[in-house]
């Protein structure tokens, strides 16, 4: 048998084996996941913008 869908949030539902994603109940379309991803680590990158110069700095992280 399949596994069942898998709860990651009570807003997120996952199905593995039909690899179907579900947000609040809605079900995400095709290539939604990767544009809600996109979305995310846009925000992301926009919250950390001050520290750019550090992003690609070789070496270990040095801020405190």
């Amino acid at each position: 048998m399949f596994p069942p869908t898998t709860s990651l949030t009570p807003l997120l539902r996952y199905d593995a084996h039909r690899r179907r994603l579900w947000i609040a109940g809605q079900r995400v379309h095709h290539g939604m996941p990767g544009v809600l991803l996109l979305a995310t680590g846009a925000a992301l990158m926009l919250h950390d913008w001050t520290d750019r110069s550090l992003w690609f700095q070789l070496g270990p992280d040095m801020q405190r």
